[in-house]
């Protein structure tokens, strides 16, 4: 009986990761992806984003991915993936169109020692997604067909460590490696005639940054918790080593005529620094254990210094970023034997965003609710008074972003995220069946 609950499991997770692989390659449709290094789409593990992003909250069996120190708590292995599907609706003065994407969130393994505990794994961070497409006339009134397309990302591989200095103090740190490449191509092409002229260009981009963190959790009652965070990472800088081609190909079979290669090296573009601006978080929370817990959170990043002068985008600008959320869950009742639905973690929030980009003079804001359920997976253990020790977490998220104007487009999506936590007592050996 035993065995066949572990295969069932481990089926579980092969599916999983199956559906991670499937995601990956497509991440963002969005035109607003072409601004920096694209959208930003990690947030936070799915326990996070069902609470609008709120990261301050801390225990010992989930891992923070946005909140390092908060590792001192950790007390159980635990193995961490999230995936998502997203539609997107995208509606301008005269048009309206849908997307559909999905992908891989992230994957982590935590792990607590007698002194402190660690963490590692992989987060796709910014992903490219886009296609445009402008009609005009030339001189001669021939119809003439502009397209612009771009698509890649960066994905950060990651190593922290988090530890307690004193009951109710922790510190934590973060190394990230991050890494990808972005393509983008601009065509022009007269309907009459069979070649047209493409332009591609290519950013492959590497770098190293850190973020420290400190973490306070104490009670300020018999039964009240209060936590606060704190987390800030320094200026730091992407390599982006570029390429950029000229080349004319056939519409009517696709063959690629004419190539020439552009020599970067002679305008010092072949090799950039991109500068990322320092960027922190606070949090600050109210709890009771296994009751109740409400949060808020604000996040700042110094983006107006942010420019890549290998892509000309003269009607885009940058300014600082930062966003405001609040978010927290209720559990009905953490220790019922007979009613499941009463250990679910039931989760809402809401998030609100600058993005920190200025396109055509209007800076691109999201709103953001978000609600959602962790489901206990393993049930009830009596004896040491803990209730399903991993979780299946289920979130949507529900939001809006940009505006609708003559130049702009709106983006009014929804989202549904799916996260698993699991550990090394979630294959703890039944007494009774």
């Amino acid at each position: 009986m035993q065995q066949t609950i572990i295969l069932i499991r481990l089926k579980l997770i092969l599916f999983l990761l199956f559906l991670k692989v499937s995601f990956a390659q497509n991440s963002t449709a969005s035109p607003y992806s072409l601004g920096g290094l694209g959208d930003v789409t990690f947030k936070g593990n799915v326990i996070n984003r069902m609470m609008g992003g709120v990261s301050v909250f801390s225990d010992s069996i989930h891992a923070n991915l946005n909140n390092p120190a908060s590792l001192g708590e950790l007390k159980l292995t635990t193995f961490s993936v999230g995936i998502h599907y997203k539609n997107t609706q995208i509606s301008s003065s005269d048009s309206r169109d849908n997307s559909r994407t999905g992908s891989l969130d992230y994957i982590a393994v935590s792990i607590p020692t007698k002194f402190f505990s660690f963490s590692f794994g992989v987060i796709p961070y910014s992903s490219v997604g886009y296609r445009l497409q402008a009609n005009s006339l030339s001189q001669q009134d021939e119809d003439i067909v502009s397209r612009y397309e771009g698509r890649g990302g960066t994905n950060k591989s990651f190593f922290t460590v988090g530890f307690k200095i004193l009951k109710f103090v922790s510190l934590g740190g973060t190394v990230n490696y991050n890494f990808g490449k972005i393509t983008t191509q601009a065509s022009n092409q007269n309907e009459n005639l069979d070649y047209g002229t493409f332009l591609s260009n290519e950013s492959s981009l590497s770098g190293l940054d850190y973020e420290l963190g400190t973490h306070f959790k104490f009670n300020i009652s018999k039964k009240i918790i209060i936590e606060s965070f704190f987390t800030y990472k320094p200026e730091n800088f992407l390599n982006s080593r570029n390429k950029r081609v000229y080349f004319t190909r056939s519409l009517q079979n696709q063959n690629i005529g004419d190539v020439k290669e552009v020599d970067l090296a002679s305008e010092n573009l072949d090799l950039l620094k991109l500068r990322i601006g320092q960027s922190y978080k606070y949090g600050l929370s109210f709890s009771k254990d296994k009751k109740w817990f409400v949060g808020t959170q604000y996040s700042f990043a110094q983006s107006e210094n942010f420019k890549n002068d290998f892509i000309n985008q003269s009607n885009i600008s940058y300014e600082n970023a930062n966003s405001l959320s609040f978010g927290g869950f209720l559990i009905p009742d953490y220790s019922s034997i007979t009613d499941y639905w009463k250990r679910i973690v039931y989760r809402a929030g809401f998030r609100n965003e600058n993005t920190g980009i200025n396109i055509d003079n209007s800076i691109l804001k999201e709103k953001v609710y978000s609600i959602g359920g962790s489901f206990p997976i393993g049930g009830y253990y009596s004896a040491s008074n803990v209730s399903g020790f991993s979780n299946l977490n289920v979130g949507f998220e529900f939001g809006t972003r940009g505006i609708n104007s003559e130049s702009l487009v709106k983006e009014s999506f929804w989202a549904l995220r799916i996260g698993l936590s699991l550990n090394d007592l979630w294959f703890i050996k039944r007494k009774y069946n």
